[in-house]
C-alpha cells in the first residue's frame, strides 16, 4: 500500500497493468493460486526458460508485487491484492458491466487513494440528504434493505414521512454495519460506500428525474427512472463484488454470485412480483 500511495513512480495503473502483461500475469496468478513456489517449480509449470523467468521476476520485484526468499518466490501483500484484481478481468466478462463501462480502474483507484475518505463522505452525505428529501415527498420515498419504495416506484407501503425517513436511515446504517462486520472489519464504511455507489446515487437521480417529468409533463421519464433502478442494482452488484474480492481476498466469481443475489436477484423479485397489490 505504501508503494501505491507514497511513490510517484509507481501508480496504481502502472502496477496493475505492468503486472498483467505477458508471463508476469501467469506468474502472479500461479503464486496466488498455489502459494510460494520454488524457481524450478515455476519454470516447469509455466514452461519458460530460466532467463525469461528471472527477467520477469526482476520486473515484478521492482513493482513490489513479489519477493524472493532463498529458492522460494512469493507474492507480497500488495501482490496478493494485485492478483485479486487481475483474476477478475477474464471470468464472467458478460456480467462484468463495470469493465465494459471502464469503472473498474476508477473503483480500484478510489479504494487505494488518499481521497477515499473525502469522496466516500461526500457520497454518503448525498445519499442521506436525498433520503431525507425523498421521505418528505408525497408519497414518501423510502429505503428498506436495498429496496427503494414509494414516490413513483413499483413498490409502495404507504409509510408516513417520519417513518419513511427513519426506515431509510436505519436501513443505510444496517447495510454499512453488516458489510463491516461480515467482512471481519476488512471493508470500512467508506469502502462500502464506494462499493454501493450506484444505489447510493439513485435517490438523488430519481427525485430529479421525477421533478423534471412532472414539470414538463414527460411522464415517460418516470418509467425511464424505474428502469434505471434495475440498472443501478445490477451495477451495484458488480461494483460491490470487485470491492469485496479486493478487500477480503476472495475470487471475483464467488463475490459476484453473492452480490448478484443480495443486490439484484432478491430486490428484483420484490419489484417484479406485485406484492404491493396484496398490501
Amino acid at each position: 500500500m505504501s508503494i501505491i500511495k507514497n511513490s510517484p513512480k509507481f501508480t496504481v495503473d502502472r502496477i496493475i497493468y505492468g503486472a498483467a502483461t505477458g508471463k508476469r500475469r501467469d506468474i502472479i496468478l500461479l503464486l496466488h493460486k498455489e502459494g510460494p513456489l520454488t524457481l524450478s517449480k515455476l519454470r516447469a509449470t509455466l514452461g519458460i526458460s530460466p532467463s525469461t523467468l528471472l527477467f520477469e521476476l526482476s520486473a515484478l520485484e521492482k513493482l513490489g508485487v513479489v519477493r524472493r526468499e532463498d529458492s522460494l518466490v512469493a507474492l507480497t501483500e500488495l501482490g496478493e491484492r494485485v492478483a485479486s484484481i487481475i483474476s477478475t478481468a477474464a471470468p464472467l466478462k458478460s456480467l462484468d458491466f463495470i469493465s465494459v463501462l471502464g469503472l473498474r480502474p476508477l473503483v480500484i483507484w478510489l479504494l487505494m487513494s488518499p481521497r477515499l475518505t473525502i469522496t466516500a463522505s461526500i457520497l454518503l452525505a448525498t445519499w442521506v440528504i436525498a433520503l431525507v428529501i425523498g421521505g418528505l415527498q408525497n408519497p414518501p420515498l423510502s429505503m428498506i434493505y436495498v429496496l427503494y419504495i414509494g414516490y413513483y416506484l413499483p413498490l409502495s407501503l404507504g409509510l408516513s414521512a417520519p417513518l419513511s425517513i427513519a426506515s431509510s436511515l436505519l436501513s443505510l446504517t444496517i447495510l454499512i454495519s453488516a458489510v463491516y462486520f461480515l467482512s471481519h472489519r476488512k471493508i470500512s464504511p467508506f469502502k462500502t460506500a464506494i462499493g454501493v455507489f450506484p444505489i447510493a446515487l439513485y435517490p438523488a437521480a430519481h427525485l430529479t428525474i421525477v421533478q423534471i417529468a412532472r414539470s414538463l409533463e414527460y411522464t415517460y421519464l418516470i418509467t425511464v427512472s424505474q428502469i434505471l433502478l434495475f440498472v443501478a442494482l445490477l451495477l451495484t452488484a458488480t461494483v460491490f463484488a470487485s470491492v469485496y474480492s479486493l478487500e477480503v481476498g476472495t475470487t471475483y466469481e464467488a463475490s459476484l454470485v453473492r452480490a448478484l443475489l443480495l443486490f439484484f436477484v432478491i430486490p428484483s423479485l420484490f419489484y417484479l412480483v406485485p406484492l404491493h397489490n396484496a398490501l
